[in-house]
């Protein structure tokens, strides 16, 4: 009991309570989205089980963090090599290993443990072993590659943008970053003329006259939601927009609670994310900075591309709002990432 306390006392609270509103807020429109209970049980499962896993996560030392990050990257980059030799497919893309009723993926799951290596790699190059540069840069276009050939584009835009947030806040010499933006732009025009289903996105976004189904179906959730929404299970646009429940969650919640309610997820992200880099200004160990970066760039680009998404500011990206979406491996994977940030920002951890 007083390991809890303690555990309690040390910890950013608000942080802890604003991922348990924003985990609240998913089952509630899981609960609404199938009358059947299979997404709210399926839903409630895996928030609880994320919960499980932050808890146990943030009470890890950096050291132990470090070794779990180490191993688990070596075993979900091991499952995205074998993944290319199965023959399950949803939509034309390789991502999930099918298990019973349950999909693992290994891309989303593998995102907090690389963090943690790339922000050890870069803190050690800090401290003059320049050669920890080279083998980070190998192990980034290796997992790059491996998700590129699922294929998953905006996986890859993710994890090569915070990945190069953290060479950004390290300071390293800017042409890395410009190489960086080279990297990502060569790849972003490359999958354009490489994968069809990038092509269509791209089009469909920029030509007015295009079939743009699932983005006015999205706009015409927020319109119809108004101020204060229909009300939890009133919305009747979730029954016809294709993937209600994981990439257009956010229209979900424009129509059954509302502009203000949206208003207020937003307010609860950008809460978290302004917190967490507040707290940075008062840490001196470059690992911790680097590290607390790359975890909330991660947990802030992806929510931003699925509202932006969702919204119709930018193509659609097939990426989940973090702890609303449905969606087992990306509520295990964020859970995780939340898990060491808690412990890195830990008052006892200091």
């Amino acid at each position: 009991m007083h390991k809890i306390e303690n555990w309690w006392l040390s910890i950013d609270k608000f942080n802890f309570i604003f991922i348990i509103a924003l985990g609240i807020t998913g089952v509630v429109l899981s609960f609404s989205i199938n009358e059947n209970f299979y997404l709210i049980n399926r839903h409630t499962f895996f928030f609880i089980l994320g919960l499980i896993i932050l808890i146990f996560f943030s009470q890890l030392s950096d050291k132990n963090i470090r070794r779990i990050s180490l191993l688990g990257f070596i075993i979900f980059l091991f499952l995205l090599i074998l993944i290319i030799f199965l023959d399950y497919e949803i939509k034309g893309a390789k991502r999930w290993y099918k298990f019973f009723n349950f999909s693992l993926q290994p891309s989303e799951i593998i995102k907090p443990f690389f963090i943690i290596l790339t922000s050890w790699c870069i803190s050690q190059s800090i401290n003059g072993k320049k050669n920890y540069i080279l083998i980070m840069f190998i192990f980034f276009t290796i997992l790059i590659s491996l998700i590129l050939l699922q294929p998953d584009l905006g996986m890859t835009i993710l994890v090569a943008a915070t990945f190069f947030c953290q060479l950004f806040v390290a300071g390293l010499p800017i042409i890395l970053v410009l190489i960086g933006l080279f990297f990502l732009i060569t790849v972003s025009v490359t999958s354009y003329f490489v994968f069809d289903h990038v092509k269509k996105r791209v089009n469909t976004f920029f030509d007015t006259g295009a079939d743009t189904y699932q983005i006015d179906l999205s706009l015409k959730a927020f319109q119809s939601g108004g101020l204060f929404g229909k009300g939890p299970g009133q919305g009747i646009l979730k029954e016809k927009i294709p993937d209600a429940n994981t990439d257009f969650i956010f229209a979900v919640a424009g129509e059954e609670l509302g502009f203000i309610f949206c208003l207020f997820i937003i307010l609860i992200i950008l809460s978290i994310i302004i917190r967490t880099l507040l707290s940075v200004l008062k840490v001196q160990d470059p690992y911790k900075i680097i590290t607390v970066t790359g975890l909330i760039s991660s947990f802030g680009l992806q929510s931003f591309i699925n509202i932006f998404s969702s919204l119709g500011l930018i193509p659609t990206k097939g990426m989940t709002l973090p702890f609303v979406s449905y969606g087992g491996s990306s509520m295990i994977s964020i859970s995780i990432l939340f898990g060491f940030l808690l412990s890195i920002t830990n008052k006892n951890n200091e």
